[in-house]
């Protein structure tokens, strides 16, 4: 053992590339195994060169007898040069391995881990007025469906390089066996049973039960690389199979983030109903003051009175109601979103105040683009390609065979006498190889195949005919959004003139009943137009958005809705 000075020494000559120098290191740098070879090839350079500058006299009192030569003394000294790195590397890495493994598996963890945002960019997310652009965003991220379908995609797209292995990778078969058993044989005939095991060569004239050794150890190759086409039909229908998982994927996205938007829409429709409740609360607490003053003046019976409260509790009534719809919508947009159960606010900043360019969707959709049709398009496919590998499965398959064995055995060829060959049949030392060429043809399978055929056509026609509803269905919902779209934008530009008449008419009212000329019921049947005309005014605003996403949902396409709707509110904020 070299003393605790001549290490030190060592160690500061390695990392420090000085004696004088004691700047100490860290060793977690070398928890990598792939940096091995290169840490002991420096600590062998930096040990010898200390090894030679040290006095080997001192060091070494017995080595000056025994290496008179300076060549040998070098020699020897880089041996224990190398010696010493190679302990010290291992040791090294050994205690570092726990350290590199438990960071290996974190960082694995991380990658295999659901895909989130991070903790601050989330909060953040969630902690601000969310924007309709901001919301699709998240959910596109964040809902588990989505990542649920991506890691499905993700696993198709793998498969059709399993696929392909699985395929022309020929099947590989090692195996070695150890037994011990007795040898008597009778004349017999038996189906193959693992029960009863064959027994190859001549038996003994009696009974012996005296136990023999027998060892085999050898591997074998199956490749069948000749099938007609069976094995690319084969690999078609797994990339078939990962489209279709592709397409299932992106009409997931699509599918939440429509979703999303009719959520973000909907609280933005309930925000827009709590204000006209409070103005409808407003006007009639106005109008109770009126005839609280007209009854108290002794001008207007109590009755009336009465019905102002009356309609003044069904006002607080509406707020309850505009509240609890309010509360509801953003309950719905948070789980649209992913994040079901927390509180969450948004901007609805240009929806209920500026109108939209309608005309941006008014081109006819590429209808083949649409996620859902694109997925039904896909199935078709899928069941085409499955009917292909019908096609091909009757042709013959060419097998080529080969293996290598060795063998042995505790008894000699005549089945009566015992051999010591191979420690008597403990170790196989009898080696043999094979090559062959197998055709495997089921020709009966011709009926098999015809009547799974007519079945596999049967599918491919439902699935086309799916197809085709799909798409039947998307051109009369785009027919019917286009209709939304029309007369969402004539309710939104008849409404302000419904509104401003039903505020007219209310005013008129109360300076009738001021004046004696009305009475409180036309006053409450003024206000209650109005309450409603509020009511409506708030939806139809809103409605030609609604009206535009239907359009979007229709195309299968949201970009153009979602760029029209941030331009709208960046202009709000």
């Amino acid at each position: 053992m070299f003393p605790a000075k001549w290490a030190k020494a060592a160690y500061l000559r390695f990392f420090c590339g000085s004696n004088n120098n004691y700047t100490y290191t860290s060793f977690a740098h070398m928890n990598s195994f792939s940096s091995l070879y290169w840490y002991r090839r420096r600590l062998l350079r930096a040990v010898s060169r200390f090894l030679r500058s040290a006095s080997m006299n001192q060091c070494f009192p017995n080595l000056k007898p025994l290496h008179s030569n300076q060549l040998e003394k070098r020699k020897y000294v880089y041996s224990l040069a190398k010696s010493f790195s190679v302990i010290a590397c291992t040791v090294i890495c050994f205690s570092n391995s726990g350290h590199a493994k438990a960071q290996a598996q974190e960082s694995s963890s991380e990658l295999r881990g659901p895909l989130k945002l991070q903790d601050g960019v989330e909060k953040n997310s969630l902690s601000t007025p969310l924007t309709l652009y901001a919301a699709v965003t998240y959910a596109d991220r964040n809902y588990p469906s989505i990542r649920k379908n991506r890691a499905l995609e993700q696993a198709a797209r793998k498969n059709v390089s399993v696929q392909k292995l699985n395929e022309y990778l020929p099947d590989s078969l090692f195996q070695y066996q150890e037994i011990m058993s007795s040898h008597n044989k009778i004349s017999q005939v038996f189906f193959g049973s693992p029960v009863f095991p064959a027994m190859a060569g001549p038996g003994e004239r009696g009974i012996d039960m005296s136990p023999i050794f027998y060892s085999g150890a050898g591997f074998s190759l199956d490749w069948a690389p000749l099938d007609f086409g069976l094995h690319k039909a084969r690999i078609n229908l797994s990339k078939t199979q990962s489209e279709q998982a592709s397409a299932q994927f992106e009409l997931s996205r699509f599918d939440v983030s429509v979703a999303v938007a009719s959520a973000f829409l909907d609280l933005v429709e309930a925000l827009e109903q709590v204000k006209a409740a409070e103005l409808n609360l407003a006007s009639f607490s106005q109008f109770r003051t009126i005839v609280d003053a007209q009854v108290n003046a002794s001008l207007k019976p109590g009755a009336d009175a009465s019905l102002a409260e009356a309609q003044l509790a069904n006002a607080r009534n509406q707020v309850i109601r505009a509240n609890l719809s309010r509360d509801l919508a953003i309950a719905n947009l948070a789980n649209a979103i992913g994040e079901g159960g927390k509180d969450l606010s948004i901007n609805p900043a240009g929806f209920a105040s500026d109108a939209p360019n309608n005309k941006f969707q008014q081109a006819a959709p590429l209808l083949d683009e649409v996620p859902i049709l694109r997925s039904a398009k896909v199935a078709v496919k899928s069941a085409k390609a499955q009917r292909r590998i019908l096609d091909k499965e009757y042709y013959p398959v060419f097998h080529f065979l080969g293996g290598v064995q060795t063998r042995g055995s505790g008894l000699a060829l005549n089945g009566r006498e015992r051999q010591s060959l191979g420690a008597d049949g403990v170790f196989p030392v009898i080696p043999n190889y094979q090559a062959a060429l197998v055709i495997n043809w089921n020709f009966l399978d011709y009926y098999r195949l015809r009547e799974q055929k007519r079945v596999q056509d049967q599918r491919i026609i439902a699935q086309e005919e799916d197809y085709k509803l799909i798409l039947q269905n998307l051109k009369a919902e785009n027919a019917r959004a286009q209709a939304r779209v029309k007369t969402a934008i004539q309710l939104a530009e008849n409404m302000p003139v419904q509104v401003n008449a039903a505020s007219l008419a209310v005013k008129q009212a109360e300076a009738r009943y001021k004046t004696g000329l009305g009475s409180v019921a036309q006053v409450a049947e003024a206000n209650t137009v109005l309450a409603q005309s509020r009511m409506q005014d708030a939806l139809a605003r809103v409605g030609i958005w609604r009206a535009l996403l239907s359009v979007a949902a229709a195309h299968g396409d949201l970009k153009p809705f979602l760029a029209e709707a941030q331009r709208i509110q960046s202009k709000g904020i």
